[in-house]
């Protein structure tokens, strides 16, 4: 019926459209020191590196074509552009036809010793991760060495194995950075068949890069965690010098479900 706005592709697409126009892109701080700084308008490529897609895989969303969108990424979408809960639930509705998943208070709420913990820990980055490697939580330093995990929706894996700047500052990137969470992703997945968003976030790395679809093939190697590996960094924070440092994972009682993670300069190399 003429004048009627149908409920399809076409009227997500506008509303995407005007949801991004209305962000100020040098109101994102995640944004802040990218080449070539962002201007007023907030762009596809910008929503894209927020969300950690490629920029084809946002665009197809906001052109309203069919794709299978998980459910984390739209999530990811929502707080990059900054939606109400009233337009979160539109983008749900007519991306996938079911409403949002709900976090429990339980979920949300982090144990006010593990939170003191995070907070009081100075003297090296130290962040919380969930299940499927998504960043609850982080210590002022860990942001100031990575700022990707102040983005909205950062995901670890997301981050090490589909933005080119993990490629840039992850020295042997596939050898001691791809390999290494690829095998993580595989124990992940089979632990619990039943997670959709550890299922979602494979199938999501797969699907993008070339790279990580040929490691995978080739590759059967299984990883439970990556305590004391040892990682080669070069990093703007640190004028791009390599840093060589190692990772301690603990699970806090109170929340087995979160991984508490801390980063220090491997033993003996006093360059950080």
């Amino acid at each position: 019926m003429e004048g009627v706005d149908r409920v399809d592709g076409e009227s997500i697409s506008r509303l995407l459209r005007a949801w991004r126009a209305r962000v100020d892109a040098r109101t994102v701080r995640e944004l802040r020191g990218t080449v070539p700084p962002p201007g007023r308008r907030l762009s596809q490529a910008h929503v894209a590196r927020l969300t950690g897609v490629s920029e084809g895989w946002y665009r197809a969303l906001e052109a309203g074509r069919r794709q299978d969108f998980s459910e984390s990424f739209l999530l990811r979408v929502a707080q990059a552009l900054r939606l109400s809960e009233a337009e979160t639930l539109t983008l749900f509705l007519a991306v996938c036809g079911r409403r949002p998943p709900e976090l429990s208070r339980d979920q949300r709420e982090l144990p006010n010793g593990v939170k003191a913990l995070l907070e009081q820990q100075v003297s090296y980055p130290a962040y919380l991760s969930d299940v499927g490697w998504n960043i609850v939580a982080t210590n002022s330093l860990m942001g100031d060495w990575f700022p990707w995990v102040l983005r909205p929706g950062a995901n670890l894996m997301r981050w090490a194995l589909l933005d080119p700047e993990a490629r840039e500052q992850m020295l042997d990137w596939e050898d001691s950075c791809a390999r290494i969470y690829l095998a993580m992703l595989r124990v992940a997945a089979n632990s619990d068949p039943s997670n959709e968003q550890l299922r979602a976030l494979v199938k999501d790395i797969l699907a993008a890069d070339a790279d990580c679809r040929r490691i995978w093939a080739e590759e059967h190697d299984v990883v439970e965690h990556r305590d004391g590996h040892v990682f080669r960094l070069r990093l703007p924070y640190h004028g791009h010098a390599e840093v060589r440092v190692t990772t301690h994972v603990l699970l806090p009682i109170q929340r087995p479900d979160l991984r508490f993670v801390f980063i220090t300069p491997l033993e003996g190399w006093a360059g950080v």
